[in-house]
């Protein structure tokens, strides 16, 4: 009979780290992602008309009707394009994008981007002429 008790009292001991581990995979896996889950419909179910949304293919629009899980967005100007809401990644505030015209190589201006001796690029001023 002493030799039952103990052998059961091992069974059990053997199952708490198991027990633990199950506890620790909810609190640090599955509770998390609930939770992100959650705020991710809230946040898809709150899209209006106006808002500017980056989806997860990375394009970036406005909404301009919400339609049964499907979003209509306009990326450019007369560009539409209709999208699930689960597509919508995050809504964001406005974006400055930048004017082809505004970007310049520097070539024209004499100035070279190279690599140095030790791995980092390094700007040069060189005249032309």
């Amino acid at each position: 009979m002493i030799l039952a008790a103990q052998e059961g009292g091992n069974a059990l001991a053997s199952f708490i780290p198991l027990i633990l581990i199950a506890v620790a995979f909810y609190f640090f896996l599955i509770r998390p992602q609930k939770k992100r889950q959650q705020e991710q419909q809230k946040m898809q179910s709150s899209l209006h008309p106006g808002t500017r949304v980056v989806t997860s293919a990375g394009i970036y629009g406005t909404v301009l009707d919400t339609d049964e899980g499907d979003i209509l967005l306009e990326i450019a100007e007369g560009v539409e394009i209709r999208v699930l809401a689960q597509a919508v990644l995050r809504v964001v505030e406005d974006v400055d994008y930048v004017v082809d015209e505004e970007v310049s190589t520097g070539a024209e201006d004499g100035v070279e981007l190279t690599k140095g001796t030790d791995g980092k690029s390094e700007i040069q001023a060189g005249d032309k002429g």
